[in-house]
């Protein structure tokens, strides 16, 4: 269960406290010190993740058996310091726990990444950029175009996160929100297919085929107060 791993994460950083106790051979432990405060600082963040999102997915996580081999190798080097220092700074226990950690810290990782895809694309609002092109030049919807266009790119720079905090987790919630919400704003029922393709071609450099200006399109410019924001020039030109 998911709390078992959480118990597991607990022990790791118990051991890693015993580890600082110790003054002799200074140099030699202030880094194997570092090296094993970034692999706790990595497990910290990626069960921090986990434990959010296996709440919003409403998910159960099993225990995973790297941790209790990692936690064994913890003790093995543990124990070694407390017999004779120098030696277990010499010798290889020190590199087998830090293997074991992080491959169990590495699992932790990608279990967290793999979460947060599955919530991120349950999550995210579908909307059409080509409904958004067609808009973006429209009187009624243009601002609401702009704030949807900001809000999509705040959602994908949080969706990039391989493993997001939990307060950006949060922060992806409200700006999907806001996205949602901007979104059910626009009048997309009323846009056909004819009238997106004439809204997408005119708002392209070279302009829309006066045949896409077809009575229903033009119709529809008119109920928006848009027909006068459209002109008809040459094709050469």
């Amino acid at each position: 269960m998911i709390l078992e791993d959480a118990a597991q994460l607990e022990a790791l950083a118990a051991e890693v406290t015993l580890l600082r106790r110790s003054q002799q051979h200074g140099q030699s432990l202030a880094h194997r010190r570092q090296l094993t405060g970034a692999l706790l600082a990595r497990a910290q963040n990626a069960w921090a993740s986990v434990v959010a999102l296996a709440e919003r997915l409403g998910e159960e996580q099993s225990p995973s058996p790297l941790f209790e081999t990692a936690l064994a190798k913890i003790s093995e080097w543990r124990s070694a310091l407390d017999e004779d220092l120098g030696s277990a700074l010499t010798g290889n226990l020190f590199t087998a726990f830090q293997a074991s950690t992080d491959k169990a810290v590495s699992e932790l990782e990608r279990r967290a990444t793999g979460m947060w895809q599955r919530y991120t694309a349950q999550r995210t609002p579908e909307i059409s950029t080509e409904v958004l092109t067609a808009l973006e030049d429209d009187p009624l919807a243009g601002s609401t175009v702009v704030r949807i266009m900001h809000l999509a790119e705040g959602l994908r720079r949080l969706r990039d996160r391989p493993i997001p905090s939990p307060e950006e987790l949060n922060e992806f919630g409200e700006v999907a929100a806001q996205l949602r919400s901007a979104w059910s704003t626009l009048d997309v029922a009323s846009l056909s297919e004819e009238i997106v393709a004439f809204l997408w071609a005119a708002n392209t450099p070279r302009g829309a085929p006066l045949d896409l200006l077809t009575v229903q399109v033009r119709e529809w410019l008119e109920q928006r107060g848009a027909a006068t924001q459209y002109v008809i020039r040459p094709a050469d030109q």
